[in-house]
């Protein structure tokens, strides 16, 4: 008898703050039950940094494996070390990706630590699935990142009908645009 083959589909997932770990918790718990699916777990930003309290500890009590660590050297705030982070993160995300070929990657949000991931995803045709796009925050340059990652995104997950509305009015497709509510209302 003919057996079709499934193949395994590799899904990262990132996360880079205790905040937007948080959020992913129970979304991470659930996609690892899917069969069909590989998930692994890439912490990165503020997980590994001693000054905002390490928090890849909570992850490794959740009983969650951390598959990769991206250390983007951050050492302040400032324009210039954030873009070298970037840059550095942009690098380190190519040798990951290079060598291990996600089929997808979810990332959520719109801190500056998600832009690596889907700019080298934007380059090797990875699909992006982008949570939380649409929203908005006052006064920060954390509205151009989430901008920025919905454009560069193809699957986005909105909390609201009005954020929806406002990623489908940045030219992103209907179809690929789902109102699925808020992550902190599991």
């Amino acid at each position: 008898k003919y057996r079709k083959l499934i193949l395994k589909k590799k899904v990262f997932i990132i996360t880079g703050s205790r905040a937007e770990y948080g959020l992913l918790k129970n979304l991470i718990i659930k996609i690892k039950r899917i069969k069909n699916f590989q998930v692994k777990l890439i912490a990165t930003g503020m997980h590994l940094s001693k000054k905002h309290g390490s928090t890849l500890k909570q992850i490794q009590n959740d009983r969650l494996k951390i598959n990769y660590k991206i250390d983007l050297k951050l050492k302040g705030d400032s324009s210039s070390k954030v873009s070298k982070s970037i840059g550095t993160g942009i690098e380190l995300f190519t040798k990951i990706f290079s060598s291990d070929k996600p089929d997808l990657i979810i990332i959520l949000g719109d801190r500056h630590e998600m832009l690596p991931p889907a700019i080298v995803s934007l380059i090797f045709n990875i699909p992006v699935a982008h949570i939380c796009g649409g929203e908005i925050t006052e006064g920060a340059i954390d509205n151009s990142i989430r901008h920025c990652l919905t454009k560069l995104s193809h699957f986005h997950f909105v909390s609201s009908d009005i954020h929806k509305k406002r990623v489908i009015q940045m030219g992103e497709a209907p179809k690929n645009v789902f109102l699925v509510g808020s992550l902190g209302h599991d």
